[in-house]
């Protein structure tokens, strides 16, 4: 993956190929290869291994390793001794497994060692610079980019940093640092996606980490502002005060400006933070004036932010696949409109999973055009079934277009006063 690099300017590298062997210290510190992982025998291999692989291609000093094996500092006479025995166990491990020298060879270098190794060997390195592109991306107003490197980012992770040697409690102040560059790659993930108009997503995730983390502002005010967009004021109140008294508790402080600018503005229900509508679609007129319906309606749902549902209603060669096709090939070349097309059914059960799962991906940025065909073949649950797509999609700008051989009143009884925001167009 890469974020597009900005006009004129050189391209950023991308996240580097993985050259067959991995080193993994995100979670279980293991070093992977095509045949399994190779074997790292005892606790003093594993924190030396993983001392040096959060000092790759640097030298670490004897005394630092020596710190590391016995951070109390009673270290025994044949100390040197021993982390002199658990490095040549490592070459071993490193020789064993066939790892090649280009790739890592861990060398004696005054005053002590350096594990030589390619960046894209170290899962680290390769989360770091999927985390710098993705925040590049963000911060360049490119949210979808951003997310979809952000994602890949924190998918390398499998668990704490070093997860075994955390858990016997190592506390290196670098593993502290690597776990809290995973929390802020976290949060700006869930920033892009807010950015992106998925609210919904990302509170789970982020209310686990206020839980984990309670004193932590921005993940506190990224879930204020998912959960009012989310349509829950009173629980986005609740977080803030949450915040508010982690904080007077562990610090004898109050939450920073902006957190408390936001808890005012969820408090007088400012519209300035419900996702912006984007730019105005611009669609040239087709010249036919079916079709230049269709897009008005496409234009009156974004510009209201308010679903609508249109049915193409008349007999086989009627035009109705001749709309459909302008509609979509017009959108398409357009690229500001999402168009799925989705399936009905006998019944109509496969029609409400498909559009019930058409409104989850929608986004407030993005106008959804969503497209069933046929529907005079399907029983009579297709008004309840519509309906409540309509009546759940809030403020998604939705227009749900249906084909049918009759007006959808006549095939379906009661249709009127079940689908609110409705049209039909003879064709």
């Amino acid at each position: 993956m890469r974020a597009n690099p900005p006009a004129g300017g050189a391209a950023r590298p991308t996240a580097p190929a993985d050259p067959g062997v991995s080193f993994r210290l995100l979670g279980t510190l293991e070093i992977a290869t095509e045949a399994g992982p190779l074997p790292l025998r005892g606790m003093n291999q594993r924190a030396v291994l993983a001392f040096l692989l959060l000092h790759a291609n640097q030298v670490v000093a004897t005394g630092d390793l020596m710190q590391v094996l016995w951070p109390n500092g009673d270290a025994p006479a044949t100390a040197r001794k021993v982390l002199q025995n658990t490095v040549s166990a490592l070459r071993g491990v490193l020789a064993g497994g066939a790892v090649p020298t280009h790739v890592a060879s861990l060398v004696s270098q005054a005053p002590g060692y350096m594990l030589r190794m390619a960046p894209a060997a170290l899962d680290l390195e390769r989360f770091r610079v999927l985390a710098d592109q993705g925040r590049e991306a963000l911060a360049a107003g490119q949210p979808e980019s951003a997310a979809r490197l952000l994602r890949a980012a924190l998918g390398l992770w499998r668990g704490r940093a070093a997860q075994e040697l955390a858990e016997s409690g190592v506390e290196w102040p670098q593993l502290a640092v690597v776990d809290s560059a995973r929390t802020a790659a976290f949060e700006d993930y869930c920033d892009a996606e807010l950015r992106n108009g998925r609210h919904h997503e990302v509170i789970g995730g982020l209310e686990a980490g206020a839980a984990a983390e309670p004193s932590r502002e921005r993940s506190c005010h990224l879930l204020m502002l998912a959960l009012y967009r989310a349509g829950h004021q009173a629980e986005a109140l609740r977080a803030y005060e949450r915040l508010h008294q982690q904080l007077s508790k562990d610090f004898g402080v109050q939450p920073g400006r902006e957190v408390r600018d936001l808890h005012q503005a969820i408090i007088n229900q400012d519209p300035a933070l419900l996702p912006s509508d984007g730019p105005d679609i611009d669609f040239s007129s087709p010249s036919d004036p079916e079709l230049d319906l269709l897009f008005a309606l496409l234009a009156l749902v974004q510009r209201q932010r308010r679903p609508h549902v249109v049915t193409l209603a008349g007999g086989p060669g009627g035009g109705q696949g001749w709309l459909l096709s302008e509609l979509a090939s017009t959108l398409r070349q357009d690229g500001q409109v999402t168009v799925w097309h989705v399936r009905t059914g006998p019944d109509g059960a496969a029609l409400g999973d498909d559009l019930r799962a058409a409104l989850r991906r929608a986004t407030p940025y993005r106008p959804l055009v969503v497209v069933a065909e046929n529907l005079h073949d399907v029983g009579g649950g297709v008004p309840e079934c519509v309906g409540e797509v309509i009546r759940t999609a809030g403020r998604t700008p939705l227009l749900v277009v249906l084909t049918a051989r009759a007006e959808p009143e006549s095939l379906w009884p009661g249709w009127n006063a079940a689908v609110p925001w409705s049209t039909t167009i003879m064709v």
